[in-house]
């Protein structure tokens, strides 16, 4: 799932490259706490639906840096369907950094944001989504404090 992650600029990396550059931004200042987000959002275009991923790396306080990465899906999936792909996504991403980065000893708090609310057409899944995704052990934020998801991660599609 780490595979095919791209810096903010477009530049492809490894999954070693990515792990490297998340753990060498936490490292440059330990004066600092960090948060790791993942989160994922999807539109469709031309009978397609493209998710897009992000990992975000936030110094508190002191800016972010993020990473994202782009599925196109060429099945139809109804907006129910389309809310659970994308908090699987989100969350088969968050196991395995979050797997590979706890190895390394890094000092991180760690968040997975869906882009769902509880208002509008995404509601009636909220509950159900929620639940699986805290079953994992994953603290989970919705709008509108779900920023990876619903604001960087919508605006790369």
């Amino acid at each position: 799932m780490l595979e095919g992650f791209k810096t903010a600029k477009g530049e492809k990396l490894t999954k070693e490259r990515l792990i490297k550059e998340i753990e060498d931004f936490i490292l440059a200042d330990n004066n600092f706490n960090y948060r790791i987000l993942v989160g994922t959002d999807s539109e469709i275009f031309d009978h397609k639906i493209d998710f897009v991923s992000v990992i975000v790396i936030h110094r508190i306080g002191y800016g972010s840096r993020y990473f994202w990465q782009r599925k196109i899906c060429n099945s139809k999936f109804r907006l129910h369907e389309r809310l659970w792909q994308e908090a699987l996504l989100s969350l088969n991403i968050s196991q395995e950094l979050l797997k590979i980065l706890t190895q390394r000893k890094l000092s991180f708090q760690f968040e997975l944001h869906l882009d769902l609310g509880t208002v509008g057409k995404s509601s009636s899944s909220v509950k159900e989504i929620i639940n699986l995704i805290r079953g994992y052990g994953f603290e989970v934020k919705i709008k509108p404090e779900s920023y990876a998801a619903s604001k960087i991660a919508d605006r790369l599609i």
